[in-house]
């Protein structure tokens, strides 16, 4: 058991940046005592100056890697937080980690990929287990991100992670590399070692309308479904009066209820893609890359279904694992807002009768999760996801 992975949480709501990072910080070292910290995530409320926040966190851990992200919220065991910083410590004298960035990841996606990982791999001594990775969820080309990845890591790396957020003021993302704070990029952290990593990813939601073909898309923008403008598929079920209200107002609860499963083929499973605006043109904005000739189907979400979701994710990710030292969760802000305060605490209390109550266990409400489509760590295709619950458990 010396060697063994042993993980600590601290966090603080406390105003000043610079004294939340601190005050994280020492909380999760204190935990963590006494063994001395190998990698740290932090998860920052866009509302912190960025800058102070992080140099706080490392003014107390010193110079080991640290990557993370700004949220749309922050997770601990104890449940939900909003306008938190939470600090992931990993302590153990086997555990290999590399750190990789990738910037102008919205000018050069495919690029940006590419050196993240290059950047990650090089001088790394061990065999590879997976690649932590933590990205701006306002980009629009994820999917070419994790292309250029695969293309330096190989198809069959696993890539698990979220997608940074501010708050839901959707205008700036931040991604933590060490020292550094930045937007519109990739950080990854690859890790190696005698380590056993477990992830699970599921959302719950079920298909309410027949299957239609995606006949026109490009990117994240949906224009046809069989050869049709894209909102046919709400006219046809909710109704042109509620479709109206759905265009006017925005991020709504119904857009959230009623979101977009996507397939590649139709034994494929189901991806999820929330509505971000209506075009005059009949045309869908979607949270994530829309395949030209694959299948959706209109979806519908309740707590019950999503509390399921959460309990089925756990169980995938420890299934792999003999002994779970830690749990990082990287849950859809589209789920919180779907759940409410109530059930968004029962998520959570879920997560923790699975993994146990004593396993410590940090996270975040993303833009967007990416993880293999299948179960756990065998490294399937990576996709992305908008509306999941994405569990990552860490030990042996």
């Amino acid at each position: 058991m010396a060697d063994s992975i042993v993980t600590a949480v601290g966090w603080s709501a406390l105003a000043e940046a610079s004294e939340a990072g601190i005050q994280a910080a020492e909380m999760a070292l204190e935990r963590l005592s006494p063994q001395r910290p190998a990698l740290a995530i932090v998860f920052g409320s866009s509302r912190f100056d960025q800058a102070p926040l992080l140099h706080g966190v490392r003014s107390v851990l010193g110079d080991i890697p640290l990557a993370g992200e700004s949220t749309a919220g922050e997770i601990v065991s104890e449940g939900p937080l909003t306008y938190h910083v939470v600090v992931w410590l990993a302590a153990s004298k086997t555990l290999l980690c590399n750190l990789g960035v990738g910037e102008a990841a919205d000018r050069t996606p495919r690029e940006a990929g590419q050196h993240v990982a290059q950047s990650a791999i090089r001088g790394f001594q061990g065999l590879r287990k997976g690649l932590l990775l933590f990205g701006d969820g306002l980009l629009t080309g994820y999917a070419e991100i994790l292309r250029g990845i695969q293309e330096v890591l190989g198809t069959s790396a696993l890539i698990v992670g979220g997608m940074a957020g501010d708050d839901l003021r959707f205008a700036q993302t931040y991604q933590y590399a060490n020292e550094r704070v930045l937007s519109r990029a990739v950080v990854g952290i690859l890790l190696g070692g005698p380590v056993a990593l477990g992830v699970g990813c599921d959302h719950g939601f079920a298909p309410i309308s027949k299957p239609r073909r995606i006949t026109r898309a490009r990117a994240n923008i949906l224009y046809e479904l069989d050869r049709k403008p894209a909102t046919s598929v709400y006219e046809e079920y909710l109704g042109s009066e509620l479709v109206e209200r759905m265009r006017q107002t925005g991020f709504t609860r119904q857009r959230l209820a009623y979101p977009l499963g996507i397939q590649c083929e139709p034994a494929d499973p189901r991806l999820l893609r929330n509505v971000v605006s209506f075009g005059e043109d009949g045309s869908l904005l979607c949270s994530g890359e829309i395949p030209e000739g694959g299948w959706l189907q209109l979806m519908i979400g309740n707590h019950t279904l999503a509390l399921e979701a959460a309990r089925r994710a756990a169980q995938e990710a420890i299934q792999p694992l003999n002994r779970v030292a830690g749990v990082l969760v990287f849950d859809s802000i589209a789920r919180r807002k779907l759940l409410g305060p109530r059930y968004a605490a029962m998520e959570i209390a879920q997560i923790r009768q699975v993994i146990g109550p004593s396993t410590p266990l940090a996270g975040c409400y993303t833009y967007g999760e990416h993880g293999p489509a299948g179960s756990s760590a065998s490294a399937e295709r990576t996709t992305i996801q908008t509306g999941s619950v994405l569990i990552i458990a860490i030990g042996s």
